[in-house]
């Protein structure tokens, strides 16, 4: 099993890939929303049960910044999700969504990362990988918002 931090970077290029075909693929945006969803969802809510409660009490301004992130993707998604799907205002929606997912996974790559691996030994960055998926799966059925 990879490592938690090796896991949300994969889920990080998984997500940039469904917001390009959202973007490029009209035919698919129906499928790909839900998808989009699902993993959003499951991602943010894993990380929040693993690796963040892990550096929570070791960092807690950055988790605490990160949380906020989490939170201002949260509400961006349920504004984005009650634009209908052909509406003028679904595109600029999009965007807006990819913009703040994409900012958060830059500041989760950069300062989250390191901080993660200053603090964590890689016995627990391995360990949290394996919770981290069975966390992402549970929500992901759940569809956790």
């Amino acid at each position: 099993m990879p490592q938690i931090l090796e896991l949300i970077r994969e889920d990080h290029g998984l997500i940039g890939v469904l917001f390009d075909d959202l973007e490029n693929k009209p035919e698919t945006r129906d499928v790909r929303c839900i998808t989009l969803r699902r993993e959003l969802t499951g991602h943010m809510y894993a990380e929040e049960a693993t690796l963040y409660a892990w550096l929570r009490d070791m960092v807690p301004e950055e988790i605490r910044r990160s949380l906020d992130e989490h939170d201002a993707v949260r509400a961006v998604l349920v504004r984005f999700e009650r634009i209908p799907l052909r509406d003028d205002a679904w595109m600029p929606g999009l965007r807006e969504l990819r913009g703040e997912i994409e900012a958060h996974f830059a500041t989760e790559e950069g300062r989250v990362f390191a901080l993660a691996e200053q603090h964590l030994s890689q016995d627990n960055l391995f360990e949290l990988g394996e919770t981290f998926r069975q966390e992402k799966e549970a929500a992901a059925q759940t569809a956790v918002i």
